[in-house]
């Protein structure tokens, strides 16, 4: 083993308190995630310095260290060894790492982990529903008129708009009851049954149960003695996610009773009777008071307390984005947005908005200061623009809070603008993505004040990072040095078929697409490490097919135990991550096949790996796959010749 990763493995555990401080550790393809008894006992100041380690973060109960592919396994190895502790895989350190969440953390991350793979339904019908605002809008592009009424051809169109847009909501208990019983171990597509039978159209509907139960016309079933409301639950969160747990706690009750001849008949018929009866029974009625009580809260928060609950609400949600549980807000959300009849639209959106926008106006007041650091310039421009588009992770993990003062500075904006938006009553009528294009998400008599809100914590945020950067000028500056340190050139393969020579960094190396499909910017990545930067410069691709070829002739240097990741060192000393997927080391290999061993030379276009596209997308998975030179920093330029739709082996990116 390589002193390189001996030293870094004592330097780690030495910055984690020790090993006594070190309950349990497993590894992905890029990052050394911990389980810690006390993270108080962290020295993140320590840990920037180490060699090799490109980054940290807190999420879900791991400490997660970012190393880098080919890498983070050698480190590992020696870690493992020093701590004293057995080797794991990472769902038994997840498991490990929930033991140490209390109730409340073990709630908002049960909730975050059933929206995050039905957002997409969410963000879609929350578009469509503000190009509907859009089409029906009194006033907002013909005086006294919508666009419907000056245009009746369009008016047909606008009907299909307006029924797509509601598909989502009206039928968002099956969704909830989908992922849910996934997310508890039961089968998903019983959870979609009981989510189906709560809003069945032979009950009533769940919108109007309010108003029958003060005219007291509400119908009820006699079961066997026993009176029984016969309400939907549309418009409902809680309820469906608790039917779903009591679903899967039943099936896997029944499971290990029931004779495997007779499981998949009894099982299923069973599960769907007992939980649906409880439904119906108890858990429906009073976790709709449950979810009633929590939007009431909501309100309360923006209506009755105005600009100060919006401030709260502002600083503390870019706090919520760094441990993952922002997700969870959606419960309330999307339970608001499905009561937009009676509640008028949801204060929530253009807070969120505002906190967003102040995270990227403070990176893009951070790419003004660096004039002397152009690879932290560029990662805060394109950074700062993604998060006021409402993708913030970059600009948090990349750049705010790695520098520290930015991020204090976009809370102040950020709590600002976003005071000011429900000092004023902004309401939004949809789901969409949180940042200024977020516009036609709000209600069309709000539009005004939303973009006066972003205005002001845009503004808000860039002065408060630029006075902070002035006071703390030379943390910045050790910051940066810090930076470039952690950025040294590593070297895990030596290859044959190239040595890194000075004559080489002069000649132009090309990376081929080792995926077909569609090529975006790294910054579009929808997972943070890979798209802040810190892993290398590269790309993604949405992939078409599911097949990963060599970008390149080169040499093995890892696979993935999970079998989602390879990394191929090729000419020059290029060292490349393939990592197909975003979390899919959840998957544990589950459809993917890995078709080389680490060591093997590789010909540019042989097949490397073959993956189900579909199983991915069935596991709530984005398929953007990362491909990034991870080495990027040993290299005059990492330039991104091609976007959009791109074949096999077409040139996507030129190295010099």
């Amino acid at each position: 083993m390589e002193e390189k990763y001996v030293k870094a493995a004592q330097e780690i555990l030495a910055c984690m308190g020790g090993k006594d401080n070190v309950a349990s550790a497993a590894h992905c393809a890029t990052r050394l995630r911990l389980v810690l008894k006390d993270e108080s006992l962290i020295d993140k100041d320590a840990l920037e310095n180490v060699d090799l380690v490109k980054g940290n973060f807190n999420n879900g109960g791991q400490f997660q260290i970012i190393l880098g592919t080919g890498i983070v396994n050698n480190v590992y190895a020696e870690f493992i060894k020093m701590a004293d502790i057995t080797e794991m895989t990472k769902e038994e350190l997840k498991k490990q790492a929930a033991k140490k969440m209390n109730p409340v953390q073990k709630l908002l991350k049960t909730l975050a982990d059933v929206f995050v793979p039905i957002l997409p339904a969410l963000v879609a019908s929350g578009l469509l529903m503000g190009i509907n605002n859009i089409l029906t809008a009194q006033g907002m592009f013909v005086e006294g008129k919508s666009l419907v009424e000056a245009f009746p051809k369009i008016r047909d169109f606008a009907d299909m708009i307006n029924l797509f847009s509601n598909a989502g909501f009206t039928f968002l208990p099956v969704l909830i009851g989908f992922s849910a019983a996934k997310i508890f171990g039961g089968t998903p597509i019983l959870g979609a049954v009981i989510g189906a039978i709560m809003i069945h159209p032979d009950l009533m509907n769940g919108y109007g149960y309010g108003q029958a139960l003060l005219d007291g016309t509400v119908p009820y079933w006699n079961i066997f003695g026993l009176s029984v409301a016969k309400v939907g639950y549309q418009g409902t969160v809680l309820p469906v996610i608790a039917s779903a747990f009591c679903l899967s706690f039943v099936e896997k009750k029944l499971r290990k009773i029931v004779p495997a001849m007779l499981d998949n008949i009894v099982t299923p018929l069973l599960s769907v009777l007992i939980a649906g009866a409880m439904t119906f029974l108890f858990i429906g009625p009073v976790m709709r008071g449950v979810g009633d009580a929590m939007t009431n809260a909501v309100m309360w928060l923006f209506f009755d307390l105005g600009s100060v609950g919006g401030l709260i609400y502002g600083v503390t949600y870019p706090l919520l984005v760094i441990t993952g549980m922002h997700h969870s807000l959606v419960t309330a959300e999307t339970q608001i947005l499905a009561n937009i009849g009676t509640l008028g639209g949801s204060p929530t959106f253009a807070v969120v908005a505002a906190a967003n926008c102040a995270q990227g106006a403070a990176a893009l007041a951070v790419m003004f200061r660096m004039k002397n650091d152009p690879k932290m310039k560029s990662l805060a421009s394109a950074s700062g623009i993604s998060s006021m588009l409402g993708i913030t992770e970059p600009a948090i993990f990349g750049v705010n809070l790695k520098l520290r003062y930015p991020f204090y500075g976009a809370l102040i904006g950020g709590g600002i603008g976003a005071a000011y938006a429900t000092l004023v009553k902004v309401l939004s009528v949809s789901q969409g993505p949180c940042g200024v294009i977020g516009v036609i998400c709000i209600r069309p008599d709000c539009m005004l004040q939303f973009m006066v809100s972003m205005a002001i914590a845009i503004v808000s945020a860039f002065a408060a990072t630029m006075v902070l950067g002035n006071i703390f000028g030379k943390k910045e500056k050790e910051a940066a040095v810090v930076e470039s340190r952690t950025a040294e050139p590593v070297r895990t393969e030596k290859l044959e078929v190239g040595t890194h020579t000075e004559k080489e960094d002069s000649v132009e190396k090309v990376i081929f697409a080792p995926i077909q499909g569609n090529v975006i910017p790294r910054e579009s990545i929808p997972d943070e490490t890979f798209a802040s930067g810190v892993l290398g410069d590269g790309v993604g691709i949405e992939p078409e097919t599911g097949e990963v070829v060599a970008p390149f002739d080169g040499k093995i240097s890892s696979v993935a135990e999970t079998r989602h990741a390879i990394g191929i060192t090729g000419p020059g000393g290029m060292e490349l991550l393939i990592h197909v997927g975003v979390d899919t080391v959840k998957m544990n290999g589950d459809g993917f096949t890995v078709l080389v061993s680490e060591e093997d030379k590789v010909k540019a276009g042989q097949k490397l790996m073959t993956f189900d596209i579909s199983k991915i997308k069935a596991a709530g998975y984005s398929t953007t796959s990362a491909v990034l030179l991870t080495n990027s920093d040993d290299y005059q330029s990492c330039n991104v010749v091609k976007t959009g739709k791109s074949k096999q082996m077409e040139k996507i990116v030129t190295v010099e």
